[in-house]
């Protein structure tokens, strides 16, 4: 006899059998009990979770010699011929393939004919969404007012596909996903019957495998047994290319601490050892899923269906990260798997995500957000009560001021004017597009030594520093050098995000600043504070300017707005 696959073999042949879908069962039993039986059903759910075995079960108790009975015998004739496939009352329709409406008129026609066998003649018409309109319409008035004798039963995994009109003409029974705690339960049991030799970890990665499917993991099971005699974990990883939990912590790590060269190298390790990044990809948003879950519940290994040492490796990451940045970044590494997926080049599109998402580690969690905000403000009013008495600080903020300038937009009906002196306008064109007021310079200001020592000091200390994080914050600074004390000035607005980090560092930029002058240096960090001069006085300083009336005159333009040119160092 030839070899019979197992998903075939355990396949239920009663309503004990079925597994995980115990609403259904009772609701099925009831009514055959009470014989309370609809004329159609319509049962929907994902593949594999028993609806065309539910679906012969309900026929074997309609049509057996004891029935109907909730529990069919299996043994007479007709549970016999249900279970072979051979009863001439039970006909199976494959959907996709008899989708005409010449199949379902070739239906009605046999629906009016008695059952020769048994009670009833029941209809399974297997993926049932994939018939045609046409086919619906041919069906419908089959359903509205059927023979007594018939039964129809559509099983689909896309209900919503199927016309409200013959959805109103059905009982639905929603089949569920199957967990994966009672497909182990079946694997265990299926495994001591069969004499099959795995252990409980690769048990539990082939229900994970399943995804909810019973049909599945019986599929899987069959495919471990003729890929090792004794199946363990890494076989089973190997066989279905599951990601490794201790790589997947890793490259997790770096994403979360922001080191883009690990990214890079376990990417380039997976490539190396043919693994499919597709599937890595969702297994990576699965174990990004599991830190947040145990980053939230107080028990995470009775929701989990993790292994002990599993839920260990898990919990050494959850320190690393605040919940409010692992939702965010479990928010884009869903996002990730998608592009991963529909990507040409999974490699380019999975490194490429995984450094983007490595950034957000740079953001400050919320609530230290708005602490910092708070304490901003109450130290922009202790410095108010004190200006008086802080005359450096003032001459500072005057020279930050004197590299602030006025900008002004024009909007312009005409470009070019004919017969205007060509020689005046390009002498106005000739100077910047933008026409540039600098704003008075403060006495004080002029005293202030060139900044420039202090610009190479800084080129120099980044050179020197390994982490480019710190680089690249201090590049936004504004360096002044003076008697070895080297002030580093932020925007107000940058405070928070640049200079923050610097100061944490400062011990570090003080050390390499003192060995590239032989000499002790000091580091202090000052924050920019804005002067607000009133919008009124600066668009009347535009008004009055001659360049500005010059250029009004020669392209008939008009002021719209006046704003303040940052300072960008070019």
């Amino acid at each position: 006899m030839s070899y019979l696959v197992l998903a075939r073999k355990w396949r239920p042949q009663g309503f004990d059998d079925l597994v995980g879908q115990e609403p259904i069962i009772r609701i099925l039993q009831n009514s055959i009990a009470q014989k309370k039986i609809a004329h159609a059903y319509i049962f929907s759910g994902p593949r594999g979770v028993g609806k065309t075995s539910t679906a012969r079960i309900l026929a074997k108790s309609l049509n057996c010699e004891n029935g109907p009975t909730p529990s069919p015998c299996g043994a007479c004739p007709s549970c016999t011929a249900v279970k072979d496939g051979t009863s001439i009352d039970v006909l199976e329709i494959d959907g996709a393939s008899n989708n005409s409406v010449d199949d379902i008129r070739d239906l009605r026609e046999g629906v009016k004919y008695t059952p020769l066998g048994g009670r009833y003649k029941i209809y399974i018409i297997d993926e049932a969404h994939m018939l045609s309109t046409s086919a619906f319409n041919a069906l419908l008035k089959t359903l509205e007012e059927p023979p007594p004798h018939a039964i129809f039963v559509l099983a689909t995994t896309a209900p919503r596909k199927i016309p409200a009109t013959i959805f109103s003409r059905c009982q639905h029974l929603p089949f569920r996903r199957i967990s994966a705690q009672k497909i182990k339960e079946r694997l265990r049991h299926i495994a001591s019957s069969e004499d099959i030799k795995i252990s409980d970890s690769a048990i539990e990665m082939v229900a994970r495998a399943a995804d909810g499917s019973m049909r599945d993991s019986l599929t899987i099971l069959d495919q471990v047994t003729a890929f090792s005699s004794e199946i363990d974990a890494d076989g089973v990883k190997d066989l279905l290319g599951i990601a490794d939990i201790g790589v997947l912590a890793e490259i997790s790590a770096a994403v979360i601490d922001g080191n883009r060269e690990k990214i890079i190298s376990v990417i380039s390790e997976l490539i190396d050892k043919g693994t499919d990044l597709k599937s890595f990809a969702k297994d990576l948003v699965e174990f990004f899923r599991n830190l947040l879950i145990a980053k939230f519940v107080k028990k995470p290994e009775e929701v989990l269906d993790l292994s002990d040492d599993e839920i260990k490796i898990v919990g050494s990451i959850l320190p690393k990260i605040s919940p409010d940045l692992l939702t965010l970044m479990l928010s884009e590494m869903a996002r990730a798997e998608m592009e991963v997926r529909s990507s040409f080049s999974p490699r380019l599109s999975l490194e490429m995500s995984l450094i983007r998402i490595s950034f957000l580690s740079t953001l400050k969690p919320v609530q230290e957000a708005i602490d910092n905000i708070d304490a901003l403000i109450k130290g922009m009013h202790t410095e108010g009560s004190k200006a008086k008495g802080q005359g450096s600080e003032i001459s500072r903020q005057d020279k930050v001021q004197d590299e602030k300038d006025a900008r002004y937009t024009m909007q312009s009906p005409q470009a070019t004017r004919q017969g205007e002196d060509t020689g005046s306008r390009k002498e106005i064109i000739n100077r910047e597009s933008s026409i540039i007021l600098h704003q008075e310079s403060s006495p004080k200001s002029a005293q202030t030594p060139s900044p420039l020592d202090g610009s190479s000091l800084l080129a120099a200390i980044g050179e020197k520093i390994e982490d480019p994080r710190i680089t690249s914050k201090l590049s936004k600074a504004m360096p002044l050098l003076k008697e070895n004390i080297l002030s580093l000035t932020f925007n107000s607005n940058e405070a928070e995000l640049f200079a923050e980090p610097v100061r944490k560092n400062s011990h570090l930029i003080e050390q390499i600043a003192s060995d590239i002058l032989k000499s002790p240096v000091k580091l202090k960090i000052e924050i920019m504070t804005k002067k607000i001069i009133p919008k009124k006085d600066l668009k009347d300083k535009v008004l009055t300017d001659p360049a500005v009336k010059e250029v009004m005159e020669l392209f008939d333009g008009r002021i719209i707005d006046v704003k303040l040119k940052e300072n960008t160092g070019g």
